[in-house]
């Protein structure tokens, strides 16, 4: 079973702190420091003295034969329990799917329902899943040149360095000539990343079920893997099935950080902004949900709205929502709970984009809290539409999204009937509906929900 400690958004941990059996051991902190120091660690942590404290990224950090989750911070999971950081596990893991960030498209809910799997596992399940799936598809060759000695005359026979090569051996013979077998690219970085695994992983499910493939798949050279080898690659109608496996073993890659000091400490980060998932969560969701009514919801493109000499500035709505018939609406996600109004700035950067993008209405959304109440206003300065023969209002509120039902009680199911995360209704946003919504499952389904705020 893994060694887990479960932590939160901005937690601090400390040397010595205790999970169960699980402690964080003074050479974790050493690791974790080098890695803060030396490579991208200081974007994920800030160090004190004897402790790290966590930013706003969420995900797993393995450090050694221990491993660190860092959940999103909500109202009631700081002080919670192991029931309810399990909970929060689990709608982290379905966010990531649901934001289409976990690049699969199912999400076994018996992985789910295993509660010793750790971030990392799961993802290392699903790269197993897809690598076995290669497998059973056979994987790809491709034809490339191969230079060098042979026993027979095979190709074309390279004569500088057949002659510089071969004076004495007259038996052999330095030639280029093409071979059709499994090394190239595809198939060298989906090997490389599942040699990796058991070096990630205590689980001896995952490792022998690594062990079988490599069994299988094929021999290639071990190459240095960077960014750019990743972004070189192309895929055809045959390697276009290698894309999801080559998605996940980039990020087992470029984020593994082997211990070059020889104390076995490697340390993988799997970590994600929690402001960008949030915003992309709520996107596809808003997209699922409304979308089958006709509204057009999009992440609009970045626009320049101001250049000077040798410099410009530009602005982007996180989303932007356009309802026929009633005009437009912009969403701005915020993870960040405002603690009572919302900041001057928030609103001056959506009075902005309502200018910019024709919308009457603008919102902010932060995730649910007990302690905060949605507010509505209104600019004073109202909307001048170049075509409009009176000045038009523009409505500006807060909302608050509950995602995966109460934490606080976490035996209380965290899906809805169609297997999403349950996700409360933006009442803004229901006041808008036609009356054939009624008609949608997804939709009657929140406003039900809504009656249960």
């Amino acid at each position: 079973m893994p060694r887990i400690l479960q932590v939160v958004e901005h937690q601090k941990l400390s040397i010595g702190d205790t999970q169960g059996d699980t402690v964080f051991e003074q050479r974790h902190f050493d690791r974790l420091a080098r890695y803060h120091d030396e490579q991208a660690g200081h974007l994920y942590f800030d160090l004190r003295r004897t402790a790290v404290v966590f930013g706003h990224h969420v995900g797993v950090i393995q450090v050694g034969d221990i491993t660190i989750e860092i959940l999103p911070k909500v109202d009631d999971v700081e002080s919670a329990g192991e029931k309810v950081l399990g909970k929060w596990h689990d709608i982290l893991l379905r966010m990531l799917h649901e934001a289409e960030i976990i690049p699969v498209d199912t999400l076994s809910n018996a992985l789910l329902r295993e509660k010793s799997n750790s971030l990392l596992d799961v993802y290392l399940n699903l790269f197993l899943n897809e690598v076995e799936a290669l497998l059973h598809r056979g994987l790809v060759k491709r034809y490339r040149q191969v230079e060098g000695q042979q026993q027979a005359l095979r190709g074309a026979l390279q004569f500088g360095q057949h002659i510089a090569r071969n004076l004495v051996h007259q038996e052999r013979f330095y030639t280029r000539h093409q071979t059709y077998d499994h090394q190239h690219r595809h198939n060298q970085l989906v090997r490389q990343a599942l040699v990796l695994v058991p070096r990630l992983t205590s689980s001896p499910t995952l490792r022998g079920r690594t062990a079988r493939a490599m069994l299988q798949w094929a021999e290639t050279p071990a190459i240095k893997v960077t960014a750019a080898t990743f972004s070189r690659l192309t895929y055809s109608r045959k390697t276009e099935a290698y894309r999801p496996a080559l998605r996940i073993a980039r990020l087992l890659l470029l984020n593994h950080s082997p211990d070059l000091r020889g104390g076995g400490e490697d340390l993988i980060a799997l970590l994600f902004n929690m402001n960008r998932l949030w915003e992309q969560y709520l996107l596809r969701t808003l997209q699922r949900l409304y979308e089958p009514l006709g509204w057009e919801v999009t992440k609009p493109r970045s626009q320049i709205f101001w250049e000077g000499t040798g410099t410009k500035s530009s602005m982007e709505p996180d989303i932007l929502i356009k309802v026929p018939g009633k005009g437009s609406i912009v969403l701005d996600a915020k993870w960040k709970r405002p603690y009572g109004k919302p900041a001057g700035a928030d609103l001056r950067q959506l009075y902005a984009y309502a200018q910019y993008y024709g919308a009457n209405h603008t919102l902010l959304c932060y995730p649910y809290s007990h302690m905060e109440a949605a507010t509505e206003g209104m600019f004073m300065l109202p909307y001048l539409a170049p075509d409009a023969t009176h000045p038009i209002t523009i409505t500006c509120g807060t909302t608050f999204v509950r995602v995966g039902g109460a934490s606080s009680h976490p035996d209380e199911p965290s899906l809805d009937d169609q297997g999403y995360l349950r996700c409360s209704p933006i009442p803004q946003l229901l006041s808008w509906l036609p009356e054939q919504a009624e008609k949608l499952p997804s939709i009657s389904s929140q406003a039900a929900a809504l009656g249960q705020q």
